[in-house]
């Protein structure tokens, strides 16, 4: 086990972490998921130290699963107050589909990246710490991961166009425990943190067994080293091929022949996995053999649907990637929201400019594309129209950007393709 920094040399570490991470800029306001747990609060606490609080928000987001949570709120609630920073809770309802760890890790996410747009936030820090790259790098290793799954979790990345941090990363779980004693400094323990249902926890408590065998948390750490330098070259390859071969036209994606290949290179494969998450507004990539079977339908000249996307062929062998509309969700502005926004965020990818006020729904413009007069004369082709963001006042269309019809609003993609789709910056 790694002996614990001092105390103060603990929170110093963090502000050099912090400060390392590029995220601390002139004037920046700076995101903090907190979850009342011990590393989120120990972050909240030295981000105060480390950066004035006004420039900091807390966020924390309700599952609705567990009684407890309430308490955890209000302790966040009452630590931020103290502390200067301001905090908002948002709430979560689980659908009942599919898998609710999963479901919960996205449904956390959308509610937080869309809070840090409309609150003009630049980077969000999340309180992952040494011991979670640990167990992320075990369960991946269980599941025969590659270069991408071994790299487990990058102390800085863009995530939907949002900046995402972990200033924690290089500390230890039970030393941050030790600092928030030390400080006096409360929180709370989810008991699902000692649940063996779970892999994480599984992960955590086999972890002396393995180091018996040599495998000590140096060796995993060097393992995540070595993945990470590595999937930054297959990145900057990728990114270069994307450059050569894909063209982004507002919210689609036009592929070259040669970039439908993906038959052998790894630049090929990443650059689609790529473009599908990043057309469909998803964090994680479609699964690799429904990736495969899909593009070798296309390339036989079938139009196919994938991950909330079409893939039309196009002739001359090439294709366009556009958001299916159906898998689309709408955004309807909540009545008395206390945030001044300048505009609207849908779909993640989208902002929309213009006359914003309570109760404006976004929504893809579908059948609104009947009531846009000028939507021939827009550069786009009607299917991604489509699919294009429009706004809503109950049953009326006001604006629809893309399709011709603007009354005072524009619609602009948050980042493209090429600059965020790999999770590299130039």
């Amino acid at each position: 086990m790694p002996v614990a920094a001092p105390h103060s040399d603990l929170s110093d570490q963090f502000t050099r972490a912090l400060h390392e991470l590029g995220v601390v800029t002139p004037q920046a306001v700076i995101g903090l998921a907190v979850s009342g747990g011990g590393d989120s609060i120990a972050m909240m606490h030295m981000a105060a130290r480390a950066v004035d609080p006004k420039r900091l928000r807390a966020v924390t987001v309700d599952h609705g699963l567990r009684p407890e949570a309430r308490d955890e709120i209000a302790l966040v609630a009452n630590q931020a107050k103290d502390l200067g920073i301001a905090h908002v809770a948002l709430g979560w309802d689980w659908d009942r589909k599919g898998n609710l760890q999963g479901a919960a890790r996205q449904g956390r996410w959308a509610a937080m990246h869309a809070w840090a747009g409309q609150a003009g936030i630049v980077a969000l820090l999340l309180g992952h710490t040494e011991d979670d790259q640990l167990e992320t790098v075990l369960m991946r290793l269980a599941r025969g991961s590659g270069i991408d799954g071994l790299t487990a979790m990058s102390r800085v990345d863009l995530r939907d166009g949002l900046r995402v941090g972990r200033p924690l990363l290089g500390i230890s779980r039970d030393a941050l425990r030790d600092w928030l004693r030390a400080e006096q400094i409360a929180w709370c323990d989810d008991p699902s943190n000692d649940d063996t249902r779970y892999d994480r926890v599984r992960a955590r408590k086999m972890y002396a067994q393995l180091e018996t065998l040599g495998l000590t948390r140096k060796r995993l750490l060097q393992t995540v080293d070595h993945m990470q330098a590595a999937q930054r070259s297959l990145r900057r390859a990728a990114r270069d091929f994307a450059k050569l071969h894909v063209r982004q036209d507002a919210g689609d994606l036009i592929f070259d022949p040669v970039a439908l290949d993906l038959s052998n290179d790894d630049a090929p494969r990443r650059v689609m996995a790529a473009a599908i998450s990043w057309v469909a507004s998803r964090t994680y990539r479609p699964r690799f053999e429904s990736l495969l079977a899909r593009v070798d339908q296309l390339r036989k000249g079938h139009k196919v649907t994938l991950a909330g996307c079409v893939l039309l062929p196009l002739p001359g062998g090439g294709a366009r990637i556009l958001r299916e509309a159906s898998a689309t969700a709408p955004y309807t502005r909540p009545e008395g929201l206390d945030i001044a926004a300048t505009g609207l965020r849908w779909d993640r990818r989208w902002h929309l400019d213009g006359p914003v006020r309570d109760g404006l729904r976004v929504q893809a413009l579908g059948e609104g594309l009947r009531d846009c007069p000028d939507w021939r004369q827009a550069s786009m082709p009607q299917v991604s129209l489509l699919a294009s963001p429009s706004v809503w006042s109950g049953d009326t269309l006001i604006a629809a950007p893309l399709a011709g019809l603007s009354n005072g609003w524009s619609a602009q993609i948050v980042a493209d393709f090429h600059s965020g789709a790999f999770g590299i910056e130039d």
